[in-house]
């Protein structure tokens, strides 16, 4: 069942139900000034992202404030974000001491190798003592869980193959980026390659999914193709409909047979409160 709402994040996150959310998956803004989208005739206005980065931190952090007490124990946060300027601005850095003042608990730091890179320009002189541009091929994906590293809700089968697990668990994730922002409209997408592995690795089929900058909902797509649950919040109408229209076209995966024990539904409260959410399935 997937829902997204057209809302802000910041208003919508209030309304979920407390520990209803096993794992959140998310690319927040980037702060750099991406202005006009280069995919559409519809200039990016619905949102600032060109602020004072301490502001910019502040915001965000004001949104995963709002998060935590709707995260199940156990229940993780993949935040996928790449540091400004080529790395002169530390985004990353400044999102891990934050979340730590909001009692997430850090688990890993993986990082993207986006293994290419576009059309560059290496400024300065070679053979001088000048002051080239270093671009970054790679970006963070920081993974934190609240209070407890065990799951304390298990709610159906895992999916996760013996090979996916010991590829997965090295903290250096190799695969290209997405390179169909032109089909959809939005020039800041993540590949469906990353919240694959995070909602596998981190999940069990029927947990629930939050992105809270759900935009073309890549998020929302792996969750149906893995039978999760997902709910997300989009400030773009545009970009809401387009992810209605993507979802139509989405066949769910074969489901790795192999569960883990007491995998199954334990918790027949857990269930209910499931039940609760007004999803649309698609």
């Amino acid at each position: 069942m997937i829902q997204i709402m057209n809302e802000d994040c910041i208003v919508g996150i209030p309304k979920l139900e407390e520990y209803s959310i096993d794992l959140v998956v998310t690319s927040p803004p980037y702060n750099v000034d991406l202005g006009h989208n280069k995919y559409n005739n519809n200039p990016y206005d619905l949102y600032n992202d060109n602020r004072d980065h301490q502001k910019f931190i502040l915001w965000l952090r004001s949104i995963f404030e709002k998060l935590y007490p709707k995260i199940s124990i156990g229940g993780k946060v993949c935040i996928n974000i790449g540091d400004g300027k080529n790395g002169a601005v530390p985004t990353s850095s400044d999102i891990i001491q934050f979340m730590k003042e909001l009692k997430y608990i850090p688990l890993t730091h993986i990082i993207w190798n986006k293994s290419q890179i576009g059309n560059r320009t290496a400024w300065g002189s070679f053979g001088s003592a000048s002051c080239p541009s270093f671009p970054t091929p790679f970006e963070h994906i920081l993974v934190f869980y609240k209070e407890n590293k065990k799951i304390q809700r298990m709610v159906g089968k895992t999916d996760l193959t013996k090979e996916e697990f010991i590829e997965w668990s090295l903290a250096l994730w190799n695969f290209a980026p997405e390179t169909r922002q032109k089909e959809f409209g939005h020039n800041a997408m993540f590949p469906e390659e990353l919240p694959r592995r995070c909602i596998k690795m981190f999940t069990f089929t029927d947990s629930m999914i939050c992105d809270p900058f759900s935009g073309a909902g890549t998020v929302a797509t792996v969750c149906k193709k893995l039978r999760r649950n997902f709910i997300g919040f989009e400030i773009s109408a545009d970009y809401c409909k387009m992810s209605e229209e993507r979802l139509k076209f989405v066949r769910r995966e074969e489901i790795y047979e192999k569960t883990i024990g007491i995998n199954e539904v334990i918790d027949e409260k857990y269930k209910e409160k499931k039940k609760q959410f007004t999803i649309e399935d698609y």
